[in-house]
């Protein structure tokens, strides 16, 4: 893991100008999580003061998209992982980001986690599911360390989103999906009745062209709670 934080914190450094302060990787057989850790860089400071979060997810997300042939070739390379899609969002607030290389999905069904708080979970991030787009066809979750607990939700996409989608409309479907969402899992997934833990962040990204979403919940580590 050593090679491979060096290697990631080198690659962002190179194309942000500033890397993560921290990053925390691990993995299992359907994923590899990475926390980062105080990541912003000064020109990006001065969007964030003047309210401007938008353009600073506009253009990380550009630059993201270049880097992801690297991150897959880097993760294939140190851990032998062959990843099939790559997520990444951020929380500006505390200038930290989540990136999700997912392997295969095919694997998800093989690989079943069971957990404290996993029915009630599921059944909460459906109904959300249900009341912001529609039910998944198939949701999987698994924790890939005892601090990020990740969700993979398939099949969300209702009519009017795919139209949205094929006239053009994806930045605009994308921060208003982040922001509803994130709002209902922040008021309506009560993490201590299910897990007895509060999370630190919340993080959503989507490939809309595979009809896929994650979800990441993470949590500060139980030695400082």
């Amino acid at each position: 893991m050593t090679q491979l934080t060096s290697q990631m914190g080198k690659l962002l450094r190179d194309r942000f100008g500033k890397g993560p302060e921290s990053i925390y990787v691990s993995a299992n057989e359907v994923c590899v999580s990475m926390h980062f850790r105080q990541f912003v860089s000064v020109v990006e400071k001065i969007m964030l003061q003047q309210n401007k979060d938008e353009a600073v997810r506009d253009t990380r997300q550009l630059v993201m998209d270049l880097l992801v042939p690297e991150f897959k070739a880097l993760i294939l390379r140190t851990l032998g992982l062959e990843l099939q899609h790559i997520y990444y969002d951020w929380n500006l607030d505390n200038h930290s980001g989540i990136m999700i290389g997912l392997v295969d999905s095919s694997l998800f069904d093989r690989y079943q986690e069971s957990y404290r708080g996993k029915e009630y979970i599921h059944r909460q991030v459906e109904r959300i599911s249900a009341e912001a787009e529609k039910m998944p066809d198939a949701m999987h979750s698994f924790w890939t360390n005892a601090r990020t607990l990740v969700i993979v939700r398939s099949g969300i996409l209702i009519k009017l989103e795919k139209e949205l989608l094929r006239a053009g409309y994806e930045p605009a479907l994308r921060v208003a999906k982040r922001a509803l969402e994130k709002s209902l899992l922040v008021t309506e997934v009560d993490m201590n009745q299910a897990l007895g833990r509060t999370p630190d962040g919340i993080y959503l990204d989507w490939k809309f062209d595979q009809d896929q979403s994650i979800i990441v919940f993470t949590f500060p580590s139980e030695t400082s709670t």
